[in-house]
C-alpha cells in the first residue's frame, strides 16, 4: 500500500492522534477498494464488517427512498454499526466512482481498545463535537468555572434567625459563624435578610441599643435569590443588576446555601464588576467614552481566554445596559422632569446576543399620552449622549430619537396589532426587531403588560406565526446537494458565505416564533431554547444550542480577524480558511438548522 495512505491518515482525525507504529499496523492489515458509481455498499439492516474511510469520491445515505446525508472524502461508513454492534440504519450508495480504505472489524476493535481518544471520536454525538468545536475556535483553553451550576459551587452554609430575635443576638450568631449575613425565617420560608451593612447603617451609626431592636425591624425584604440550576455567571450578573453581594440559592423551594461575591474568583467577573462600578459613578461623557473604548478593546482578550460565547455576550450586554442606563439618568437630570416610562433595547441587544459593538436598537414606551412631548425630548437627549459615548447610529433609525419608536402603551398596542394583522415583509421585519425588547430603565410593569397583550393577540391570529415561519424557511443554509458549501460567486464577498443569513437568523427567528406561540417571556435565544425543551425535544434543543454557539463563535472570530486586518467586520466567512474539523462541524450545524426548519414547516403545516 502506498505511503500516500499514511499521509492521508495523518491528515484526518482521529488517525492523526495515533502513533506511527499503529498507523503501519492499520495500513498493513487493510485494503483499498474501488466502488463504481451507483453501487450499493451497505444495505439497511446489514451489519458492517469494515470501517470504511472514503479516500476519494462520495456516498449517499438513504432511508425509505429519502436522502438523509451525503458523505465525502475523509468521512466514515460503518463506524456506528461496529462501535454499537448494531445493523446499519441506511442504504449506502456511491454517487460517484469512489475509493475506500477498508479496515477490518478485528483491526478496528484492536485499535480502539488501546486508544480511548481514538474510540471517543466515533462515540461523540454531534452535540459533543459542536461543543468541542466552538471551544477550539477560541485560542485559549480552560475549564470555565463560570459554567458551574450553583448547586455544584461551594456555597456558604445558611444562618437563620427568628424575626423576634434582638439584633445583638443576631450579630453574635454572625460573628460566631464568621458570616456577613443572617437569613430571617427558615429554609422553606425566607422572611428577610440581615447583612453586616444593615447592622452598621441601621443600628450602630444611629446609636440604637442592639438589645432593644429586633431582626424584623432591620431586615431587608423581599429577599433576592437564585435557583440552584442556574450557572455561576448568572449569579454574578444578578448581583450586579441588583447591586447586592450575596444570594440565597434555592432548590425545590428550600435554601441550600448562599453564594457571596467574594467567593467568586473569576477574572472576567472581576473585570465586569469593576467596569459596571466605574460606569455607575461616572458622569462625564468623555470619561464614559473612554470606558466604552476599553470595553471594545476587552472583547478580543476575553474571547481568547476561551470564555463561553453565551457568557461573553451576556457580559457585554450587561455592560452596554449600564451605559444606556447612565445615559438615561443623565438625560433625565438635564430634562429636569420625570415621568412614567420604560426605556427598551431591541434586536440583538434585547436578546443579549451582541459582541462586536454594532448599533443598538432602542425605543421608549410611556404610560400616558400627555407625556409624549417629554418622552420625545428624552429620547433625543439619550441618543445624543449614546452617540457621543461611542455607540454607532442605527442606519434604519430604530432609535429613541425617532418618534416612530417612542410611543405610549396604547399607541404601541395599536402598532403591534397592525403588524400582526397585516404580516407583510416590512411588518414581519419590525416584529423581528421589536418582539425581542427588554426594559432596562423605568417602569417594567408597562413592558410586561404589553408583552401579555402581544401574546394574546398572537393567540387569536395564528396566521401571523405561519407567515413568520414562511419567511424563516426562505433562508436556506448555504450547503448544497453533495454537502458542498454554497458561496458567493462574484462581488465583494466572492468565495464567502453568510453565517447570519444561512444559520444564525433561521435559529433566532424560528426560536422566536415558538417562544411567542408558547408565551415565553425570555428574549435570549439560548434561554428560550432551554424553556422549549419539552416542546421540541431535548435532543433537538441541545443540538440547536450548540449549533448556535458554534456559529456565533465562528462569526466573532472572523470579525476580530477582519478588524485586525483593517477591514469592516461582517457576517461572512471563507470556508476554505477553516480546518477540515471546522468545515465538518459547520456542515453539521447547517444540517441541524435544516432539521429545525423542517420541524417548523411540519409544525405549522407548511410541509408534509
Amino acid at each position: 500500500m502506498s505511503l500516500d495512505i499514511k499521509k492521508f491518515l495523518k491528515e484526518h482525525p482521529p488517525f492523526n492522534v495515533l502513533p506511527e507504529k499503529e498507523l503501519d499496523f492499520i495500513i498493513n492489515n487493510s485494503s483499498l477498494n474501488y466502488i463504481p458509481k451507483d453501487e450499493i455498499l451497505l444495505k439497511e439492516d446489514q451489519y458492517s464488517e469494515y470501517l470504511y474511510l472514503i479516500v476519494k469520491g462520495g456516498f449517499v445515505l438513504k432511508k425509505d427512498g429519502s436522502t438523509v446525508e451525503f458523505l465525502e472524502t475523509g468521512d466514515y461508513i460503518g463506524d456506528t454499526s461496529l462501535i454499537f454492534n448494531q445493523p446499519n440504519r441506511f442504504n449506502v450508495k456511491a454517487i460517484e466512482d469512489s475509493i475506500l480504505l477498508e479496515i477490518p472489524e478485528e483491526i478496528f476493535r484492536k485499535v480502539i481498545s488501546k486508544h480511548p481518544e481514538f474510540k471517543e471520536f466515533f462515540t461523540k454525538t454531534t452535540i459533543d463535537k459542536l461543543t468541542e468545536g466552538y471551544k477550539k475556535i477560541q485560542v485559549g483553553t480552560f475549564e470555565d468555572s463560570s459554567l458551574i451550576p450553583l448547586k455544584q459551587f461551594k456555597l456558604k452554609e445558611p444562618l437563620y434567625c427568628d424575626k423576634e430575635e434582638n439584633v445583638k443576638d443576631v450579630a453574635s450568631k454572625m460573628s460566631e459563624k464568621n458570616l456577613s449575613f443572617c437569613l430571617v425565617g427558615n429554609k422553606k420560608n425566607l422572611e428577610g435578610i440581615i447583612t453586616d451593612k444593615d447592622l452598621k447603617d441601621k443600628v450602630l451609626s444611629k446609636g440604637i441599643d442592639p438589645t432593644k431592636i429586633t431582626a424584623d425591624q432591620i431586615k431587608t425584604y423581599p429577599v433576592e435569590y437564585i435557583e440552584s440550576d442556574k450557572f455561576l455567571f448568572e449569579a454574578v450578573l444578578k448581583m450586579i443588576r441588583k447591586n447586592i453581594k450575596r444570594l440565597p440559592v434555592i432548590e425545590e423551594g428550600s435554601v441550600i446555601g448562599v453564594v457571596e461575591d467574594r467567593d467568586i474568583f473569576i477574572h472576567q467577573s472581576k473585570n465586569i464588576l469593576y467596569l459596571t462600578k466605574q460606569i455607575e459613578v461616572e458622569s462625564s461623557i468623555e470619561n464614559l467614552r473612554q470606558l466604552y473604548i476599553s470595553v471594545e478593546e476587552a472583547i478580543e482578550p476575553l474571547f481568547k481566554t476561551g470564555k463561553d460565547i453565551e457568557i461573553l455576550q451576556k457580559y457585554i450586554a450587561e455592560i452596554n445596559d449600564r451605559f444606556v442606563q447612565k445615559a438615561v439618568k443623565l438625560s433625565l437630570e438635564e430634562l429636569k422632569e420625570d415621568f412614567d416610562f420604560s426605556f427598551i433595547v431591541l434586536g440583538s441587544e434585547g436578546r443579549k446576543e451582541q459582541t462586536i459593538n454594532t448599533d443598538i436598537d432602542n425605543g421608549i414606551i410611556f404610560k400616558e399620552e400627555i407625556e409624549k412631548e417629554k418622552a420625545l425630548k428624552l429620547g433625543k437627549i439619550v441618543i445624543d449622549k449614546l452617540l457621543k459615548i461611542g455607540f454607532p447610529e442605527c442606519p434604519g433609525k430604530i432609535m429613541a430619537s425617532n418618534p416612530e419608536w417612542v410611543k405610549s402603551a396604547k399607541e404601541w398596542e395599536k402598532t403591534v396589532e397592525n403588524w400582526i394583522i397585516q404580516p407583510d415583509p416590512v411588518n414581519i421585519m419590525y416584529t423581528s426587531i421589536f418582539f425581542d425588547y427588554r426594559s432596562i430603565y423605568g417602569n417594567t410593569e408597562i413592558t410586561s403588560k404589553l408583552r401579555e397583550y402581544i401574546f394574546n393577540l398572537i393567540e387569536k391570529n395564528r396566521n401571523f406565526l405561519v407567515m413568520m415561519t414562511m419567511k424563516t424557511l426562505e433562508f436556506e443554509p448555504p450547503i448544497g446537494f453533495f454537502r458542498e458549501f454554497i458561496v458567493e460567486k462574484t462581488g465583494e464577498h466572492k468565495n464567502e458565505l453568510d453565517l447570519k443569513k444561512g444559520g444564525i437568523f433561521p435559529i433566532v427567528q424560528g426560536v422566536r416564533i415558538l417562544a411567542l406561540e408558547n408565551r415565553i417571556s425570555e428574549t435570549n435565544t439560548i434561554d428560550r431554547l432551554r424553556k422549549l425543551r419539552n416542546k421540541i425535544g431535548e435532543n433537538l434543543s441541545d443540538e440547536l444550542i450548540e449549533s448556535f454557539k458554534f456559529l456565533q463563535t465562528l462569526r466573532l472570530r472572523s470579525q476580530l480577524e477582519k478588524i485586525k486586518a483593517g477591514k469592516k467586520p461582517d457576517n461572512y466567512i471563507n470556508p476554505e480558511n477553516l480546518t477540515k474539523f471546522e468545515k465538518d462541524l459547520l456542515k453539521d450545524a447547517f444540517k441541524i438548522v435544516k432539521k429545525f426548519q423542517e420541524m417548523l414547516g411540519i409544525h405549522f403545516r407548511l410541509r408534509v
